[in-house]
């Protein structure tokens, strides 16, 4: 029997509707910190648009401030921020906050630092880091998920994923060799999406909107056929035939699991993928627009102001200059 591996290398990854939506998602590390931190010590982050903010307590303990709450980590504990809200951490004691831009960060590598602050009291070793979302999926995810996520590590079941990858990240920051930088990133990324499956699976029958509706055996088809082909010019009756609903049913279903009808999201999804394009190409405008589906460049101009508020040059100016 001959081994079809090309066949085999092409054919997806089957999993449930959460599984696919992460593995579409496309996470680029903006950069990593190996942090020792020793008491009195205390650090204050910016807001960092469509990023995720993340801290992994390897050794000691870390307590964060959300607002005028307070929770203590302890090693192997992982806190994600999902939607790069600001935040403060400290040793638990100190009440000077040091924003991050005045800490004493070296840079080692592009994406990799190392930050040695505070006292001469009790150390606490992190890995800490920031990634940047590049799929438009990723975005409406944000919208699902909570301000933080915290994973406790679980010493009764230590052959848990997050407890076996805190220790890899462990063992790589502890002495960084040939690759580590790479393999540091990988790690995060599947810290990361980890605790997003965690927070998802959690939720349950409390599940709404987008998020339910992919799980929707009917209305998730519908959803992939306009993420699978933005440019084809979709029609209400023809989504509605691909799926096998009437007309009426189909429009009623995806406006309540949605929460907008079919074509309105089709254009939110042309301009979401337009909008990551323009900011993370340099294709034309035009290109942009003829591949998700417009005639022209004014056309899609047009268009996505409408959606967006601005012009596709305007978001691509702002983007050029705040780099």
């Amino acid at each position: 029997m001959n081994f079809d591996y090309k066949n085999r290398v092409n054919t997806p990854i089957s999993d449930e509707p959460i599984g696919r939506l992460l593995d579409s998602l496309r996470m680029e590390s903006a950069f990593f910190t190996q942090s020792i931190l020793t008491a009195p010590w205390a650090m204050e982050m910016p807001p960092m648009h469509n990023c995720m903010m993340f801290h992994l307590v390897l050794e000691g303990e870390a307590t964060f401030h959300n607002g005028p709450e307070k929770v203590t980590l302890h090693g192997g504990d992982f806190m994600l921020y999902p939607k790069g809200e600001g935040h403060r951490l400290s040793d638990g004691s100190c009440s000077f906050f040091t924003p991050l831009h005045d800490l004493p960060i070296k840079t080692v590598t592009e994406r990799y630092e190392t930050l040695e602050y505070g006292g001469s009291g009790t150390p606490t070793s992190m890995v800490c880091g920031v990634l940047l979302f590049q799929h438009p999926l990723a975005i409406k995810l944000l919208g699902i998920l909570p301000s933080s996520i915290l994973i406790r590590r679980n010493n009764s079941t230590p052959d848990s994923i997050v407890e076996n990858i805190a220790d890899l990240l462990k063992s790589e920051t502890n002495q960084i060799g040939i690759g580590a930088e790479a393999v540091i990133a990988r790690l995060a990324d599947i810290m990361v999406i980890t605790a997003m499956r965690r927070y998802l699976q959690e939720l349950g029958d409390d599940k709404t909107g987008w998020l339910g509706a992919l799980e929707d055996d009917r209305i998730g088809k519908a959803l992939k056929l306009i993420h699978d082909a933005p440019a084809h010019h979709w029609s209400l009756d023809e989504l509605a035939q691909r799926i096998g609903m009437s007309r009426t049913s189909f429009a009623n279903q995806f406006k309540k699991l949605v929460g907008n009808t079919p074509i309105e999201y089709l254009t939110e999804w042309r301009m979401s993928l337009a909008y990551s394009r323009l900011q993370l190409s340099k294709d034309s405008i035009l290109m942009i627009g003829l591949d998700i589906g417009y005639q022209s460049e004014a056309a899609f101009s047009r268009a996505f102001k409408k959606v967006m508020g601005k012009s596709p040059t305007e978001v691509r100016k702002a983007y050029q200059m705040a780099m």
